[in-house]
C-alpha cells in the first residue's frame, strides 16, 4: 500500500494519483495541514508496513515534520546546496538567503536529496523502518520529473516492460464483466472499473510475452463481450461518439428530459464536438415537449409523458430539424415513482433516416446515478445506430 500525504489537493497530487491508477497500485490519500493529524498519519503508515510514504508539499517543512515525528536528527545536505546554486545560476535568479537555504537543504538523517530542475526545492528520499519515504515539492513539473525518474523506478521496478492494454465496455454490471473476463487465460492480469454501466478493463501481460499469446487473449475478450465492447483505448463514450460521427460525416441531435442536458454537455466536453452536435434541447416539461418537438398534447395525455410513444415522438420531431441521428430520453429518476411507474424507468428513442427505435430500460441507483446511466446508454445507442 502506498500512502500519500498532501497539504493541498494540487495538480501534483492529481498527477500522482493518475500514475498510480495506471499501474493498478493500491494507495490512500490524506489531505491535511493539521500537525497532529500529520504525525499520526506518519506513525500509522510506517508501523502498518506500508510499501512507501509520499509527502507532497514544502519539502523543507515535510523534512522537519518527519524528523520530529520519529525523533530523527537533521543534517545540512551539501548536494542540495550545490544544486540550488546551479539552478539559480541557470535560471538567472537570486540565491536564497542563508536562513532559507537552511530550510531547503536540511534533511532527516540517512535521507538524501534529488536534483531539482524547476525550482529551489529539491525532492528528498530515504527509508525508515523498511518503508520508502519520498518528500516531493508541490509543483506539477517537479513532481512529474521526480516520479518519472525516481519514484516509478523504485516502486515499480518489477513492472518495467509490462504490456498494458485498455478496453471499454458498456451495458454490463461489474459482476457481469468479471464473469466474462473469466474466459481469458488465468495468467493474464486483469482489472475492471465500472461506473454507471461504463467499464474500463485493463489487461496486463508479463515482459516478453509472445504476440501470439496476446492476440489470442484479445480474441477471447472480443468473443466474450461482443457488441458491449465499444473502444480499445481509454476513452469515454462521448469521445467515442464524437470520433465515430465525425469519421462518418454524420450529425447528432439530442432531446433530453430526465437527463437535463447531460448528454449534450458530455459531447461538448470533447474537442471537435462542433462538427458532430447539431443541437440539444432540454424539453423538461410537457409544454416544452409539445412546443419544441411538435408533440400533440392529447398524445401525451393518452400514453403518459414517460412512455415508448412519447420517446419515439420526441426523437422523430427532433430529427426533422436536420440532423442525421436524433436521440431522445424520457424517464423517472426519483426519488419517488410517478403514476405507478417504477423509479429508474427510462425510454430512449433513436431516430435515423430509415427508422425510429425505442429502448426500454429500468436503471437501478440513486437519482443522479439513474440520470448518468440514461445519458451513457443514449450515447451508446447513438453509436450503435451508426455501426449496425
Amino acid at each position: 500500500m502506498i500512502k500519500i500525504l498532501a497539504q493541498d489537493y494540487s495538480q501534483a497530487v492529481a498527477y500522482l494519483r493518475e500514475k498510480f491508477d495506471s499501474e493498478l497500485a493500491k494507495y490512500d490519500l490524506t489531505v491535511t495541514n493539521n500537525k497532529h493529524t500529520v504525525g499520526k498519519f506518519l506513525r500509522d503508515a510506517v508501523s502498518s508496513g506500508s510499501r512507501s510514504v509520499i509527502m507532497v508539499g514544502n519539502v523543507g517543512e515535510s523534512s522537519a515534520v518527519f524528523a520530529e515525528t520519529f525523533n530523527l536528527s537533521m543534517f545540512y545536505d551539501k548536494f542540495a546546496e550545490r544544486n540550488i546554486l546551479q539552478y539559480c545560476k541557470l535560471a538567472q535568479v537570486d540565491v536564497p538567503p542563508q536562513h532559507v537555504m537552511d530550510k531547503l537543504c536540511l534533511a532527516p538523517e540517512t535521507f538524501n536529496h534529488y536534483a531539482s530542475a524547476y525550482g529551489c526545492q529539491c525532492a528528498c528520499y530515504g527509508e525508515y523502518n523498511k518503508c520508502q519515504v519520498f518528500l516531493v515539492p508541490d509543483d506539477y513539473n517537479e513532481c512529474a520529473l521526480v516520479y518519472d525518474n525516481y519514484i516509478y523506478k523504485s516502486l515499480f521496478r518489477e513492472n518495467l516492460g509490462l504490456a498494458k492494454y485498455v478496453f471499454k465496455v458498456f451495458g454490463l454490471s461489474a459482476k457481469d464483466v468479471n464473469a466474462r473476463l473469466s474466459a481469458l487465460p488465468r495468467t493474464v492480469s486483469r482489472k475492471c472499473e465500472t461506473l454507471n454501466l461504463d467499464s474500463k478493463i485493463i489487461l496486463t501481460f508479463q515482459p516478453k510475452c509472445s504476440k501470439v499469446y496476446i492476440k489470442d487473449a484479445f480474441a477471447k475478450l472480443r468473443e466474450a463481450f461482443g457488441e458491449y465492447l465499444y473502444a480499445t483505448a481509454d476513452q469515454t463514450l462521448a469521445q467515442t461518439a464524437v470520433e465515430l460521427f465525425r469519421s462518418m460525416g454524420k450529425t447528432l441531435s439530442v432531446a433530453e428530459s430526465v437527463t437535463g442536458g447531460m448528454i449534450a454537455s458530455s459531447i461538448v466536453d470533447v474537442a471537435g464536438a462542433s462538427s458532430v452536435l447539431y443541437e440539444g434541447v432540454v424539453a423538461y416539461t410537457i409544454a416544452s415537449k409539445c412546443s419544441r418537438l411538435g408533440i400533440n398534447p392529447h398524445f401525451v395525455d393518452e400514453y403518459g409523458v414517460v412512455s415508448r410513444q412519447v420517446a419515439q415522438a420526441m426523437a422523430t420531431g427532433l430529427r426533422r430539424n436536420g440532423s442525421d441521428v436524433a436521440v431522445s430520453v424520457t424517464g423517472i429518476a426519483g426519488p419517488a415513482s410517478e403514476d405507478g411507474l417504477p423509479i429508474g424507468l427510462c425510454f430512449i428513442g433513436v431516430a435515423t433516416e430509415k427508422s425510429v427505435t425505442v429502448y426500454k430500460n429500468v436503471f437501478v441507483g440513486d437519482r443522479n446515478s439513474i440520470r448518468s446511466q440514461a445519458a451513457n446508454t443514449a450515447l451508446y445507442l447513438a453509436c450503435k445506430a451508426l455501426t449496425k
